[in-house]
C-alpha cells in the first residue's frame, strides 16, 4: 500500500468506511442470493435479510451517501491543496458507490412499481 493510499484510507475515517462497506454489502447481498439460488419460498434469517431488509435499506443508504457526497464537495470547495484533493477523492468514491447501488436496485424498484 502506497503512502497516498494509506492517507486516503485515513482521510475516509471509520464512519465513512463503515457507511461505504454497508452500502456495498447491501448492493451485493441480493446478487449473492441469486448466485447461491436461494428461493423466495424458503424461511430463515438469510431469506429475511435478502428479501425484507436490504430493499428497505437501499434508498436509505443512497440518501445518506448523497448527503455525505454533497458535504464532501462543500468541504472540497473550502479547502486548498492536499486537503481539497482528499475531499475530491472521497466524493468520487462515494459517487461510485451511489451509482453501483443504483445499478443494482433501480430495476427492483421499477418492477415493484409496475
Amino acid at each position: 500500500m502506497t503512502g497516498s493510499d494509506k492517507n486516503l484510507w485515513q482521510s475516509l475515517g471509520f464512519l465513512r468506511l463503515a457507511l461505504l462497506a454497508l452500502a456495498l454489502l447491501n448492493a451485493l447481498l441480493p446478487l449473492v442470493a441469486i448466485l447461491t439460488d436461494i428461493g423466495a419460498g424458503e424461511h430463515g434469517l438469510w431469506n429475511l435479510l435478502v428479501t425484507m431488509i436490504t430493499p428497505v435499506m437501499a434508498p436509505l443508504f443512497v440518501v445518506v451517501l448523497l448527503f455525505d457526497y454533497i458535504m464532501s464537495r462543500v468541504r472540497a470547495a473550502d479547502a486548498e491543496g492536499e486537503r481539497r484533493l482528499s475531499y475530491t477523492r472521497i466524493a468520487r468514491i462515494e459517487l461510485a458507490v451511489i451509482l453501483l447501488t443504483l445499478v443494482f436496485w433501480v430495476s427492483f424498484f421499477i418492477e415493484l412499481m409496475s
